[in-house]
């Protein structure tokens, strides 16, 4: 083949790249903007609460949001579309932080530390409570997981005091349940699989995550990683509720470094 057609074959597979190349860029653009406009609004909605009462801490929290929505803005125009997202998210967490202390809501680190200890408890108990000869256990359990679910929904929404309420009672209801079927578990076993849960959670973020990974996340991750190890030495010592807290802590972690918008790639299945 001649040069000249060789480098037309090249310039016609470039171009046939290019509308490809745009429809990528349009759908980040399109969900950056997204992200942006959503968290305008939450800001926007701290602003009010944070005017009605004034609090330090809220204040700061949204002083926070509004220069994190800044650097969102600036990647934005920059085209970087995903540093804008990540940035956004991480405004919109502040800014909600700055909502919930001036309405006295819970803080949302501790409401995803007993979602995640209530996700636990289910997937200990829910074979087991399968296998149970007892109509009314598993009743209770398939109305925990429900509950459970709606939980996890509302934590995505920042309603953080329904998450709350919702994952203490789905808890209470399958523990409930695993009395009704005479279950019973030891602290050992109990911390063993909680870390076993935070060990594979901790393994998708090694892999989701990389040096061009947003630094929050990057952050968020080797703090998880110092606190599971905490949590294996609790465990060695035979402190196994110390344990259970420690790798539930470090899970809840992970999973926000990992969660939409924080990572290459997706975040892992429950």
């Amino acid at each position: 083949m001649r040069t000249c057609d060789v480098l037309m074959a090249g310039m016609l597979a470039l171009v046939a790249l290019i509308p490809g190349l745009a429809g990528a860029d349009e759908v980040g653009r399109m969900h950056a903007r997204d992200a942006l406009d959503r968290t305008d609004r939450r800001i926007e909605l701290a602003d009010g609460f944070v005017r009605e009462s004034p609090s330090p801490p809220a204040q700061a929290e949204l002083s926070a949001a509004h220069q994190g929505q800044a650097r969102a803005r600036s990647a934005f125009t920059a085209t970087q579309y995903p540093i804008a997202v990540n940035s956004s998210l991480a405004a919109r967490e502040h800014a909600d932080r700055a909502v919930a202390i001036v309405r006295n809501l819970p803080d949302p680190d501790r409401v995803q530390t007993q979602v995640v200890r209530t996700r636990d408890v289910l997937e200990r108990a829910r074979d087991r409570v399968d296998a149970c000869d007892n109509a009314r256990a598993r009743g209770m359990l398939r109305v925990a997981l429900t509950m459970q679910d709606h939980a996890e929904g509302a934590m995505s929404e920042s309603r953080y005091l329904a998450a709350l309420q919702l994952t203490m009672s789905a808890r209470e209801r399958v523990i409930k349940a695993m009395r009704l079927c005479n279950l019973d578990e030891s602290p050992s076993d109990g911390a063993a699989r909680a870390l076993q849960r935070t060990d594979e959670v901790l393994a998708a973020a090694l892999e989701s995550l990389d040096a061009g990974s947003p630094f929050v996340a990057r952050d968020q991750l080797g703090r998880a990683q110092s606190i599971q190890a905490q949590a294996q030495e609790e465990a060695r010592l035979e402190r196994y509720e110390s344990a259970l807290r420690l790798t539930q802590g470090a899970r809840s972690l992970a999973q926000r470094a990992i969660r939409p918008g924080g990572a290459r790639r997706g975040s892992p299945g429950r």
